[in-house]
């Protein structure tokens, strides 16, 4: 229990370091070492609750949150664009891996289908209707937002259907990871408003964070 507080209380403040860069404007490479320790902290969380649970369907969680880490360090040099793809194509894998986890744990429900529509509705229409592009990264980011998608409405179908603390952790988390992608896309790609980054990150993380907690209790 100890490790636990101790682990949550280090993430909560390194969460809050992050949230205060990001409003006085610091950097995206010079807050990196920061995220990367929220990071690490949330994959090394993943790595204990699999291994308390004895493995098996757990380990695709745990590669699940690996993979959105390495996202968080390739995003880190985003400024390269070879590093954003590389971004994008692991947080597409990491939504991947969750949704494997989220179907063969919790099963599947065609309830799941009804939020995925409609985020893949509104993603469309706000590009027809040109109130956002995503340019060259257009196949990309769209293979993207299929996946996240789907990872958020099987979390929060899980986690509605089910109930469980297990659940609602895991699906609540998936769900808040779907959100904070909404807010980094009008982000990066409209409105360019700090307080959108910061939400962000506030979504993001604790997100994350539910997520691996969902195999430590």
């Amino acid at each position: 229990m100890v490790v636990k507080i101790v682990a949550i209380v280090a993430f909560s403040l390194l969460t809050l370091t992050l949230v205060v860069l990001k409003a006085l404007k610091i950097g995206n490479r010079r807050r990196g070492v920061v995220k990367m320790l929220t990071a690490a902290l949330f994959v090394g969380l993943g790595i204990y609750g699999c291994v308390i649970q004895g493995g098996q369907l757990h380990i695709i969680l745990a590669v699940g949150l690996f993979f959105a880490s390495m996202g968080d360090l390739f995003l880190v040099f985003m400024d390269n664009h070879k590093f954003f793809v590389a971004g994008v194509l692991s947080f597409a894998l990491a939504s991947t891996t969750l949704s494997v986890y989220a179907i063969m744990f919790y099963g599947w429900t065609f309830w799941a289908l009804l939020p995925f529509a409609v985020m893949i509705v509104l993603n469309i229409d706000m590009q027809i209707t040109k109130i956002y592009s995503f340019g060259k990264d257009i196949i990309d980011l769209n293979i993207y937002t299929v996946c996240v998608s789907l990872c958020g409405s099987l979390g929060i179908t899980a986690a509605c259907s089910i109930g469980s603390v297990q659940a609602i952790l895991f699906g609540v988390g998936c769900f808040m990871y779907m959100l904070s992608d909404v807010c980094l896309g009008l982000y990066l790609l409209k409105f360019r408003h700090r307080a959108l980054d910061i939400v962000n990150t506030l979504l993001y993380f604790p997100g994350m964070l539910l997520i691996a907690l969902s195999l430590v209790f």
